[in-house]
């Protein structure tokens, strides 16, 4: 029985220390601290659309994309406002400009004068200064319109 009591005591040693370490390890994952994104979405066409004079596109689905997968997404509010957050480790791409902000939904949903086919797209741009806690901010370089 000694035998068995040892044997179940270093198998639950075992399990604890193996915790602790995907516990650790979990830790250090998010001390890269996390990525967002704000910005306003035009309702417009056109290359480098100047959202400040362009009319807000309410309820459109925004996405953050990094080498061709979604990272993290969200929908704008009525003003066209949009915050999207991602693990840093996940969106670490967007620090050497491979990520793009991507809006698939119709323009034709906030002016049915517009096209109900193509998207938005604009790179990201801030600072590497940006990080401050642990969150990085960037924002939309400019959104263009391109057909799909």
């Amino acid at each position: 029985m000694a035998t068995a009591n040892k044997a179940s005591i270093l198998l639950l040693a075992v399990a604890v220390a193996t915790a602790a370490c995907s516990t650790t390890a979990s830790a250090q994952t998010s001390r890269l601290g996390k990525l967002v994104v704000t910005g306003v979405v035009p309702c417009n066409t056109g290359t480098l659309i100047d959202a400040a004079t362009s009319p807000a596109f309410p309820d459109a689905n925004v996405e953050l994309r990094c080498g061709g997968n979604v990272v993290a997404g969200g929908t704008t509010s009525r003003n066209g406002s949009f915050a999207i957050e991602a693990d840093l480790t996940n969106a670490l791409a967007a620090l050497v400009g491979t990520c793009q902000l991507v809006v698939d939904t119709p323009l034709a949903k906030c002016n049915a004068s517009l096209p109900a086919a193509g998207a938005l797209a604009s790179y990201l741009q801030g600072s590497l200064a940006g990080m401050l806690g642990g969150v990085f901010r960037l924002a939309p370089a400019g959104f263009s319109f391109r057909m799909n």
